[in-house]
């Protein structure tokens, strides 16, 4: 009868698989670690600047955004300060004191600013 128990105890225990629980890994809400102009950087400003400042509505003078020379010239332009502090796009995208906040309507959510911060602070390269 003993080993019948026995028998019994052990396919039961052959039988119970412990499976461990890994957790999932968190998807990253807003990444900044990979921004590129072309791939991040100009669909932002597509969607947001654009209808005020592409190149074919400010062919008879404006700022163009949608070129990127111009936007260069924007970018290094000083504000307050130096590196990504000092520029004009950035600020009135913050819609910061004394900066002209663009978009007028509404400010960009903390992602595409956090986008935008990331790659001035890594130079603002056209890639």
């Amino acid at each position: 009868m003993l080993f019948i128990v026995l028998v019994g105890f052990m396919f039961t225990v052959a039988a119970c698989k412990h499976h461990s629980v890994v957790a999932p890994v968190p998807i990253p809400i807003c990444d900044t670690l990979h921004v590129s102009y072309k791939a991040v950087i100009k669909p932002i400003l597509s969607t947001n600047c654009y209808v005020c400042h592409s190149t074919v509505v400010t062919q008879n003078g404006g700022l163009d955004l949608e070129d990127f020379n111009s936007l260069k010239q924007y970018i290094i332009n000083d504000f307050r300060g130096d590196g990504i502090y000092g520029s004009k796009l950035y600020h009135c995208m913050l819609h910061a004191a004394n900066a002209l906040p663009m978009p007028p309507d509404y400010k960009l959510d903390s992602c595409d600013l956090n986008k935008m911060h990331a790659w001035l602070r890594e130079g603002a390269m056209d890639n």
